[in-house]
């Protein structure tokens, strides 16, 4: 599999992994469902790259377009 990332794809991710602050991060594809934010706004569905880390504490970074 081939994953081609922009330059404003790659520094998004950049930004959230020192952030983020987790030693690695996996790049896939997948579907992130609609969800309540907690400020009460609605998140729409996401489906396309996303980045992650093994905590199940941090976040997953939507690296769409």
């Amino acid at each position: 599999m081939t994953v081609v990332l922009t330059a404003k794809q790659i520094e998004d991710l950049a930004d959230f992994a020192k952030k983020d602050g987790q030693p690695q991060y996996t790049i896939t594809t997948g579907t992130i469902p609609e969800f309540e934010a907690e400020d009460g706004s609605t998140i729409p569905e996401y489906h396309g790259l996303i980045a992650y880390s093994d905590s199940l504490e941090h976040g997953v970074l939507q690296l769409g377009e």
